[in-house]
């Protein structure tokens, strides 16, 4: 395992491990403490695309782990990349300033170029809506902590699924997994793309699609909603169609089962009322340190340690 560039890359084998050891990591976080694991490693987090959870999240599992970091938020406009540089010759250079490179990337594809010339191992935090496989995995282990394992379980996928990164990616971790069932709820135009689905069906899933959330929340264990991305849209004119399409209230999760769990990747716009936030089952905040662990596990996978 050199890099995580396609969440299709992880063996199952690979998948469990790295839960195995992001549990292990979730009292330091708890409690606020720091190990010395990474001591004298670099990470370089290179963000050519906005982020919040995403860049503190590997910045801040770094240093809990011990490493430091050298970051730039906005390579775009205050990188060599302004005057023209190739991924390929920024790889090049920076993984000889660090030991480990984060990066995210708005062009489908281009973190994997980028990796082909780096020296250093590299995570996908994100390209385009290709992938984002670090989100993926700290979905994957929201789950598995909160249900104690991964079978017999609905999940019901709301939103942008054309363009939903996190989607595609926790499907491709999920196909590992038995007796699951997906539902996707979206509207017609922004379906989930028929690769995603035909790989599902072909593991065994049963697959439903439907625009209608309300008919089959009460089926799911999990909901995962996803916010309608604005800058994935040709046009503002394009993207209003959709805005607000699902919007998840009180009265709509008081039909959603018990023991369900709604997650998010966040930002969300406003996709959740901040009144379903008090609800024991809102679980997208709890993903927040999740992400902290999964990625400290990650850290310490690549780089040996």
């Amino acid at each position: 395992m050199k890099h995580l560039l396609r969440s299709a890359d992880l063996s199952y084998e690979e998948l469990m491990e790295l839960l195995e050891n992001a549990k292990s990591y979730l009292p330091v976080l708890k409690e606020r403490r720091g190990l010395d694991i990474a001591k004298g490693k670099v990470l370089a987090a290179l963000f050519y695309e906005p982020s919040t959870r995403t860049r503190f999240s590997f910045e801040a599992a770094m240093l809990r782990l011990g490493g430091t970091v050298i970051s730039n938020a906005m390579m775009k406009e205050t990188s060599s990349a302004k005057k023209g540089e190739s991924l390929h010759d920024t790889a090049q250079t920076v993984s000889r300033y660090a030991d480990i490179i984060a990066m995210r990337h708005p062009e489908p594809g281009s973190v994997p170029e980028f990796a082909e010339g780096s020296i250093a191992p590299v995570m996908n935090g994100g390209d385009g809506a290709a992938d984002h496989p670090t989100q993926g995995l700290l979905d994957i282990f929201t789950i598995w902590q909160h249900f104690g394992g991964i079978e017999n379980l609905t999940i019901g996928c709301v939103g942008d699924m054309k363009f939903s990164r996190v989607v595609r990616s926790e499907c491709q971790y999920l196909r590992h997994f038995k007796g699951l069932k997906f539902i996707f709820v979206t509207p017609e135009a922004l379906k989930m793309n028929r690769d995603v689905v035909d790989m599902l069906k072909e593991n065994g899933f049963e697959v439903e699609e439907t625009e209608d959330l309300e008919s089959v929340i009460g089926e799911c264990d999990i909901i995962s909603q996803t916010r309608i991305q604005q800058e994935r849209f040709e046009s503002e004119e394009e993207y209003l169609k959709y805005k607000g399409v699902y919007v998840m209230t009180p009265e709509l999760m008081s039909k959603a089962k018990e023991s369900a769990i709604l997650m998010h990747p966040l930002p969300r716009v406003d996709e959740i009322q901040p009144a379903v936030d008090s609800d024991p089952r809102a679980v997208y905040f709890d993903q927040v340190r999740n992400g902290v662990a999964i990625r400290m596990a990650l850290i310490t996978k690549l780089l040996g340690l």
